[in-house]
């Protein structure tokens, strides 16, 4: 009896090794994506787009167009946490939403091409005075942290273009930036292929082992 026990449970672990290498893809699917709304009338409001919408891919594969095909709302009646967008036909869990910020410098010294950089701030909330908030980097160098040093308003009381920020990196140091777009950001992760049928089923399966 000790040896069929054993053999069960060998027979048991083997079955788990098949489905853990099975659903692994569908845990390697859940990569974040970050997705801009394109031409948002002013600035970086939360209403819900309606279908047909185009959204701009930051990352990870930068500057791809998409279509937005369906929205579920949480209930709170603008896009938040926790709502789903359909891309392309495919659903989206939305885990964060906030402000694209568009930054680009002048010409640098000797007339060498100024360059561009896409930043999210680290938590969304009322718009507010950005002095000593933490923004992150989506694009082009994605996951690099800055710390807003200074900030030149235009007058409207929150960050929109026409502004200047002055951020700062532990491995660029100081920069100045002249915000030139506001937009809707989300950031998104494919939903589970795994519908819950198929985990029924494999609790099913299990059962009748015992």
């Amino acid at each position: 009896m000790r040896f069929c026990h054993l053999g069960g449970s060998l027979l048991v672990c083997a079955l788990a090794a098949v489905l853990v290498v099975t659903l692994a893809p569908a845990a390697d699917a859940q990569d974040q994506f970050h997705f801009e709304l394109v031409a948002v009338p002013d600035g970086a409001t939360r209403d819900i787009p309606p279908d047909g919408s185009p959204w701009h891919e930051l990352y990870p594969t930068f500057c791809v167009d998409h279509e937005q095909t369906g929205y579920e709302d949480n209930g709170d009646g603008y896009v938040s946490e926790c709502d789903f967008i359909y891309i392309d036909g495919l659903r989206f869990h939305i885990i964060w939403a906030g402000p694209t910020y568009k930054l680009e410098t002048g010409p640098t010294e000797g007339d060498r091409p100024g360059h561009e950089k896409y930043m999210e701030p680290m938590g969304f909330g009322p718009e507010r005075n950005p002095l000593c908030e933490i923004w992150h980097e989506v694009y082009p160098d994605y996951c690099m942290e800055w710390h807003v040093e200074d900030w030149a308003d235009n007058g409207d009381g929150y960050v929109s273009p026409c502004d200047f920020v002055w951020i700062w990196s532990e491995g660029h140091g100081m920069e100045q930036f002249h915000v030139t777009e506001v937009n809707l950001n989300i950031i998104a992760v494919p939903d589970s292929p795994v519908e819950d049928s198929t985990w029924g089923k494999i609790k099913s399966f299990f059962s009748e082992l015992f």
